[in-house]
């Protein structure tokens, strides 16, 4: 046991670099395993460019079959 010492600071800069980049991934925007990221708030406007995405192929189509 007198020769493995090394092992626990070894662990314990293990836990904290964990702790480290869940914190920045947190800050980050995108979230942490089962959290949900912080643009998540935002969601209407990308709702609203989807459907505007949505149209604009449906004209298309309406175009292409119109010629």
């Amino acid at each position: 046991m007198w020769g493995f010492w090394w092992i626990f600071p070894l662990i314990g800069l293990l836990i904290c670099l964990v702790f480290v980049v869940a914190m920045v991934r947190f800050m980050g925007g995108r979230g942490f395993m089962c959290m949900g990221d912080h643009r998540s708030h935002a969601s209407d406007e990308e709702a609203d460019l989807r459907r505007e995405i949505r149209e604009l192929r449906e004209e298309l189509k309406q175009l292409k079959q119109s010629r």
